[in-house]
């Protein structure tokens, strides 16, 4: 029980020390045909994953280099997309590679 207790406290207490944090990032945009043709031209990256927001208009992209592992967000519309996330060393959600 002692312990049970203890593992209570110290949950509670790392809960009680989280705080939201808003990070200022650079965020480069271009045009979505540009942003999608330098992803696959010059980073040899290929969509992987898409999903769309209805709401705001826009549609996010993942592009990973299957070869290098090197991954790319991309929040996108049919006229303007911006490069919101980069990465390397991808992997799929069941730790093979993307």
């Amino acid at each position: 029980m002692k312990i049970f207790l203890i593992l209570v406290l110290v949950f509670t207490a790392a809960l009680a020390h989280a705080e939201t944090r808003t990070l200022n990032k650079p965020v480069v945009c271009d045009t979505t045909e540009k942003v999608f043709r330098t992803m696959m031209e010059e980073f040899g990256e290929t969509p992987q994953w898409r999903g769309a927001t209805p709401e705001q208009g826009t549609s996010t992209m993942l592009t990973v280099n299957p070869r290098t592992g090197a991954w790319t967000l991309i929040e996108y519309t049919p006229i303007m997309a911006c490069v919101i996330g980069v990465g390397e060393s991808s992997s799929s959600a069941w730790g093979t590679p993307a």
